[in-house]
Parts: structure tokens; sequence; C-alpha cells
């Protein structure tokens, strides 16, 4: 019996595993290729240029990042509890801690270990699977529309500061008072975003030269941010948010500012979660 033109013409399936490996592999080279431009742009500047940038101004936008990147996280863990329990059985504490548990997990090498902590860790506590997978998947997509969001509002506020002010707090305000979970867990992620921007300012702000475009600073941060979130492997997007913002904002700042400032805001975000997770860890154990 002769070979139809259709029977010959399917194509061999990609097999699961095979995909998932070249995902891997994939995600890892875009990480090495990363770090090797970190590399060679610290190779590229002297040691002195980077020390010269510290000053009172950075140790205090030291401090007050990690304050604002664990607000943040209060706002993304809030979110979180809207969509996984919608119906609020779990007390703010409780999902508090299940969702500092996965915060932590996140720096563990790959992407998916802080929603299975909190897929786990939401079921014990009595919530739904099915409903938990849902919440971690509409939390991966919120993160990419309010980081976008903000982003662009941060772009506006360099021409129109008090414009992009007032809609950003016109859209928070109909967000979060929503009726829909879906809402108003936006609202809450475009409060954390706006944390995330504020503290790509106040490090801006503490080793950018004068004058410099905070808010555009801060925009690129955000799509940094971005770019670390969707690669997998990398812990925390460690490596990959760094360099994006390094290329983002070259040739625009002086390389040891821009520099200092990727670092400090590294610091700051680990320092916020670390201070977040285990601060949510000891509350919940000292009930």
């Amino acid at each position: 019996m002769a070979e139809t033109p259709t029977d010959a013409a399917q194509p061999v399936p990609l097999s699961r595993s095979a995909a998932d490996q070249f995902g891997r592999w994939g995600s890892g080279l875009i990480l090495a290729g990363c770090i090797g431009f970190i590399g060679e742009r610290l190779w590229q500047l002297e040691p002195a240029g980077l020390l010269d940038q510290a000053s009172w101004s950075l140790g205090a936008a030291l401090l007050a990042t990690p304050v604002l990147f664990g607000a943040a996280d209060v706002a993304l863990a809030r979110g979180w509890q809207v969509l996984a329990d919608p119906e609020a059985r779990l007390g703010k504490r409780a999902a508090a801690a299940i969702y500092g548990r996965g915060v932590l997990m996140k720096y563990l090498p790959g992407s998916v270990f802080q929603y299975v902590s909190r897929q786990f860790g939401g079921a014990s506590a009595g919530l739904e699977h099915r409903q938990l997978a849902k919440a971690s998947v509409a939390e991966i997509g919120l993160h990419v529309a309010a980081s976008m969001t903000v982003a662009a509002g941060c772009l506006i506020a360099v021409q129109q500061p008090l414009l992009a002010g007032a809609a950003a707090l016109g859209v928070i305000a109909a967000t979060v008072t929503g009726r829909r979970p879906l809402l108003r867990a936006l609202g809450c992620q475009l409060i954390a975003f706006s944390g995330f921007a504020a503290a790509a300012a106040v490090v801006g702000a503490a080793v950018l030269p004068a004058g410099a475009a905070l808010a555009q600073f801060a925009a690129l941060f955000l799509l940094a941010w971005l770019a670390g979130f969707v690669i997998p492997v990398a812990p925390g997007g460690l490596g990959v948010r760094e360099a994006a913002l390094l290329a983002l904002a070259a040739g625009t700042m002086p390389a040891p500012a821009l520099l200092a400032a990727v670092l400090a805001l590294r610091i700051g975000s680990v320092l916020g979660d670390l201070g977040y997770g285990l601060f949510t860890q000891w509350r919940s154990r000292s009930r």
C-alpha cells in the first residue's frame, strides 16, 4: 500500500524530556552569557572607580532599599492570598508564612521551587491544589503585566511626574477596592512593583550623577527585573537582572556609578527578601 502524503509529512514530535532538557541548556547558556558579560564589565572597571562610589548617601540607600523590597513582598503576599484563598479561610499571618517560605526558596537554582513551596504549604493549610495552581499561574501573568505597567508609568513620569503620579494612585485605588480577586491581586502587585521602582530611584539618587532621570532608571530596573524573572535556572534572577540593567543603561550613565547601583540593588533585594521570609517564619512559630 502506497504511503499517503499526509503520513509521509508527519513531523516527529519533540519529547517532553528533550524539550525540558533543551530549555534547561538554553537557560543555562543565557545565564552563563550574562555572568560573563558582568565579569567583562568588572574587568574593564578599575577597582578604585567602584570604591569611589562609596558614600554616606549610598549607605543610607543600602538601609532603605531592603525595607522597600520587604514591603513589596508584603504586597505580593497579599496579592497571592487573594488569588489562592478568595474565601479568606487563612489568616494573614498564616498566608504570609507560606508566601515567605516561597520567597526564601526562590534563591535555590531553578524557577519552580517557590511555587512548589506555596503549592504544598497552601495544601497543608487546607487550600485546594487546583486553586493554588491557578493562583500561581495568575500571579506569573500579573508579574508581567504589573511590572510593565509600572515601568511605563515611570517613563511617563520623566516628562509628566504629576500626571503619572495621579494616574498611578487612581489605578491602584480602583484595583485594590475591586470586587474580583484578580483585580485586587493586580492592585497589590502594582503597589509591590512601585516599591521596586522606589528602591531603584533611592539607589539612583545616591550614586548616579546629579540630574539623572531617576524615573527612567527605575523603569529600566523593572525591565531588567522582568528579564531575570522570565529566564529560568537563575536563582532570584541573579546575573540575568544585573546583565540586563547594565546593557539597558549602558552609554547613558557612567560605568562606575551604574555598576555600583546594580550591585546595591541586588544587595537590597536579597536582604529585603531574606528579612521578610525569615520574619514571617519566626512570626508563624511564635504564636
